[in-house]
């Protein structure tokens, strides 16, 4: 059997590379100042709602960090509005993602799919582990989103997890940051009301997939 060229394997280098970028934006501490002033400017016009969706998806597509479009999008909105907004660009987001890896990383795949690793992660994919995945604080939802395409997942309970994930964590990171800009305390946007019920979450959901999972 010939030797696989190296250069097949492209996709899945590049997929990576855009993962570490994601994973790596943070650490400069970009300031959201600037752009929160711009999006302050136009709050009133119909078109910003949708132009943040598709900063989102655009971010999520190339494996960015779509959720730090929440920055801009709940200072301006009420909670629930925010909410839909950020789960709307958050889902399509994810789906976009999810096509780019599935595509780009096709050809690549020909001999992991046979591989015991990549048919676990395949059989261990399922609703209940992608919605703790989504609900835990911290998880980068550009990881999950290039892995899922990668496996192959079902979209289904891919879509329905990135929609649990993304409206929970919007509506109470949402709600934190409005009430704390409103009371003039910018210190307690990260307060833990907002990431301990995550976490309780995640947790009960992994609880309830072991106890399945022995039945």
């Amino acid at each position: 059997m010939a030797e696989r060229s190296p250069t097949q394997w492209w996709p899945l280098v590049l997929l990576g590379a855009l993962v570490v970028t994601g994973l790596a934006v943070p650490a400069f501490d970009l300031d959201w100042r600037a752009a929160l002033e711009l999006v302050r400017s136009h709050a009133g016009q119909w078109w910003v709602a949708p132009a943040l969706v598709l900063l989102q998806v655009l971010l999520f597509a190339f494996g960015l960090p779509g959720s730090a479009v929440l920055w801009l999008v709940a200072p301006l909105y009420a909670p629930a509005v925010a909410t839909v907004i950020l789960t709307t660009g958050g889902c399509a987001g994810a789906l976009a993602a999810y096509g780019f890896a599935r595509r780009l990383s096709g050809a690549s795949l020909v001999r992991l799919q046979a591989s015991r690793g990549y048919r676990m992660l395949q059989r261990e994919g399922d609703l209940l582990l992608l919605c703790a995945l989504r609900l835990a604080p911290g998880v980068p939802h550009s990881v999950l989103n290039y892995a899922a395409g990668v496996l192959r997942l079902p979209l289904a309970p891919f879509l329905v997890a990135a929609a649990v994930g993304f409206a929970v964590k919007a509506y109470l990171y949402s709600r934190v940051i409005h009430r704390a800009l409103a009371a003039g305390r910018p210190a307690d946007l990260l307060a833990w009301d907002a990431v301990w019920p995550l976490l309780a979450v995640a947790l009960v959901v992994v609880a309830a997939r072991a106890a399945l999972r022995r039945r």
